[in-house]
């Protein structure tokens, strides 16, 4: 196996693991109580900042742009709130997993006859991921630089202001403290709350990829192995074992697939929602002043998040199936002819459809899916620009 290949599945586990462990979610076998209650403090956090937002929407509702703006922060952290409720009810299937699919994949990158078969295409798995997690943290850069420059333009400037702006368009149950102490506080509880929702996001989509692309691993394994074996007897032993491999890699499908399908299927509802109000929002930056450049390239570099998500998901889910198919001619190819010990095994992995994910058996998760979210969201966009024009 080349070094190059080790080392880029190295970066993309270790990137995936270590905003896991941030958020609480990784599965260690002994953890402190504070790092078991991480996921709870990011719910309470993520829902107070939601509430607050929709009582903003409610104050404002007769502004159109507000309103677009409040519901594209509403929808994308509705979806998180709902990522991490989703791993802590599954919190043993995804204990389960780990173990299975992580650990099953080290031990292959120790067999040298597959080390490099099954790291192919690692480079692509690893840039995507990359590109995902640099969006997302320079998406929350750029608007949190917002509000920064405006409190410094009115410090260099001495202007005075009845109260310094927050990070979020939101009305709290508790009165908006205008500057001080208080003032302090509340800005950081909006700047901890965003960290969160950005390790969230970045965790579990990346995660996402890292078992689809494990799981694709094991199935390059049965291919190599079922036809790469030489005696008949020993390839009649060889496809009996990759038989059960295979049926336990449609149980961890499953399994998988129980996590991410609900995860999915609101991800296709919700980005569509989220695009159209982000090209809304860009065709109502005006000017070339600080400020107008900034929220520009905050609301562009949003735009290439979601766009990359949506991306993330669909071609991973594609390449499984992909995948599975190339190993279900594997096995129909291997020279099985006239063994009769061999024909239960083909028939039994000849019978299976080919692996694919679905979001809660509602629609295969596909690169359709991506164009059909694009396209969507384009209708969602002009139909919100006809009614801001007869606003």
């Amino acid at each position: 196996m080349s070094q190059p290949e080790r080392s880029d599945y190295v970066k993309f586990r270790g990137v995936t693991k270590s905003f896991m462990t941030i958020c609480g979610l990784w599965h260690y076998e002994t953890t402190s109580l504070f790092y078991r209650l991480i996921p709870y403090k990011q719910i309470v956090f993520i829902v107070t900042l939601i509430m607050a937002i929709l009582k903003f929407i409610y104050e404002n509702h007769s502004n159109l742009l507000f309103v677009v703006n409040c519901l594209n922060f509403v929808t994308g952290y509705m979806f998180t709130c709902f990522k991490v409720l989703s791993f802590i009810l599954n919190k043993e299937n995804l204990k389960n997993l780990q173990k299975a699919l992580d650990l099953n994949f080290d031990d292959m990158l120790e067999d040298s006859k597959i080390s490099k078969l099954i790291l192919n295409k690692i480079s692509i798995f690893k840039s995507i991921s990359l590109v995902y997690a640099i969006s997302v943290v320079l998406t929350t850069t750029f608007y949190m630089s917002i509000p920064a420059y405006m409190i410094s333009y009115i410090s260099y400037h001495k202007i005075n202001v009845t109260q310094y702006p927050l990070l979020y368009p939101a009305s709290y149950m508790w009165k908006r403290p205008a500057k001080g102490l208080f003032y302090q506080l509340n800005f950081s509880f909006e700047f901890a709350t965003a960290v969160f929702i950005n390790a969230v996001t970045v965790s579990i989509d990346t995660t996402f990829m890292l078992y689809v692309f494990q799981m694709i691993g094991q199935l390059r394994k049965i291919s190599y192995y079922v036809t790469n074996t030489g005696k008949k007897s020993d390839q009649s032993h060889a496809l009996s074992t990759y038989v059960s491999q295979y049926v336990n890699l449609i149980k961890y499908k499953d399994s998988f697939e129980k996590v991410y399908g609900p995860i999915i299927l609101i991800l296709l509802t919700t980005n569509a929602v989220v695009l159209c109000t982000i090209l809304f929002q860009l065709t109502h930056v005006r000017g070339f002043s600080g400020k107008s450049i900034i929220q520009g390239l905050s609301y562009l570099l949003n735009l290439i998040l979601k766009v990359t998500q949506t991306f993330l998901y669909s071609w991973s889910g594609s390449c499984l199936t992909e995948e599975s198919e190339k190993c279900q001619y594997a096995v129909f190819s291997a020279n099985w002819h006239g063994n009769k010990k061999m024909m239960s095994s083909i028939v039994i992995i000849l019978s299976q459809r080919p692996l694919f994910l679905t979001a809660c058996n509602f629609t295969t998760v596909n690169v359709r899916i991506f164009v059909m979210i694009l396209q969507t969201s384009m209708s969602y966009f002009f139909l919100l620009q006809t009614l801001d024009e007869n606003h």
